[in-house]
């Protein structure tokens, strides 16, 4: 330990690294995307199986959701990338807790990062051009396995709503569980 002015002890850290704002922010983002996608109300009969790939469907939605949102500024692409290693991380260790093998693990995350890319490039796409019929079957398809399915259009309304909110907070907002609470109609 070194002594500082007035005699002060300074302290030195055990580890050496510190976590750049961007990974600190995309832990604040994660919790608070992965919170909005547990609402309660997302599942049940009708609505977004609750299940193991449901969960993972609803995930998918909330983080396409930030993605969209980071994508609009372009000084937050640091943050978007450390949420997206982030996300991919926590995907890897659901699957190990689940009882996946170390030798299947890269073959499931590779399917994985397939189906979410898929999605990030359907959903955005009905995002991006306001086009709820399109969203809906995207999200139908994807989730419901059917893209006629009346709850693919109730999801297509909440999630555009849920964009158009997001769209309107600074993106310091969006590491909060408030920002990602449904918009009242």
């Amino acid at each position: 330990m070194q002594t500082g002015k007035g005699g002060a002890q300074a302290r030195m850290s055990i580890w050496p690294f510190r976590r750049s704002k961007a990974e600190v922010d995309a832990e604040r983002l994660l919790a608070a995307v992965t919170a909005a996608s547990r609402n309660p109300a997302l599942f049940g009969d009708g609505r977004i199986p609750d299940s193991v790939q449901g969960r993972f469907e609803a995930m998918a939605v909330h983080a396409v959701l930030a993605l969209f949102r980071l994508r609009s500024e372009p000084a937050a692409e640091p943050l978007a990338q450390a949420f997206t290693d982030r996300f991919f991380s926590v995907l890897d260790g659901g699957l190990r807790e689940t009882g996946v093998t170390d030798t299947a693990i890269p073959k499931r995350m590779h399917r994985l990062a397939g189906d979410f890319y898929g999605r990030l490039k359907a959903y955005s796409a009905g995002l991006e051009a306001v086009d709820q019929a399109a969203l809906a079957r995207a999200l139908g398809r994807n989730i419901l396995g059917d893209e006629a399915h009346p709850y693919g259009a109730q999801l297509a309304v909440h999630v555009l709503s849920l964009s158009r909110a997001l769209a309107q907070r600074p993106i310091e907002a969006l590491l909060s569980d408030e920002a990602w609470s449904p918009p009242s109609r």
